[in-house]
């Protein structure tokens, strides 16, 4: 019986052969698309965001990160919780990679140049599961927020 569900239930750890950086790169983009995807409207401009992001933070070159959000969308599609997403990231991400993760987050919530609070909503649970502090939370929002000069 446990030989069986190990065999369900891969393990995701850095030792494992299972597990590739990249695995970890595309649940950050799943993020980013959940992010887009809150308000139930993929504006293009969030689109274009996501695209620039995963090549910039995770991808070696604009096929790779096209490739990425290929991956992202599909387990995003398929996705039943976030904690799929946020259990590897949770474990394998530092504090300042899961700070630029929320960072991110909050650049797709604004990058139609509205900000949705089922957008809101979705930052504010990645953060409390992978245990982002709330005043780095909030440093976010503001570092992201649209400048009102």
């Amino acid at each position: 019986m446990i030989r069986m569900l190990k065999r369900l239930f891969p393990d995701a750890s850095p030792a494992s052969p299972g597990f590739e950086e990249d695995d970890l790169h595309v649940m950050c983009i799943a993020l980013l698309l959940a992010t887009a995807n809150a308000d139930h409207e993929l504006d293009p401009r969030e689109e274009e965001r996501i695209e620039k992001l995963a090549r910039n933070l995770w991808a070696q070159d604009e096929t790779h990160g096209k490739q990425l959000i290929t991956e992202a969308r599909a387990r995003q599609a398929d996705a039943t919780s976030l904690y799929e997403f946020t259990s590897l990231i949770n474990t394998h991400l530092s504090p300042e990679e899961k700070f630029q993760l929320i960072s991110a987050m909050w650049e797709i919530a604004y990058a139609d140049g509205h900000l949705d609070r089922y957008e809101e909503h979705i930052i504010r649970r990645v953060a409390d599961l992978i245990y982002v502090e709330h005043t780095q939370f909030i440093r976010a929002k503001h570092d992201a927020a649209p400048s009102t000069n």
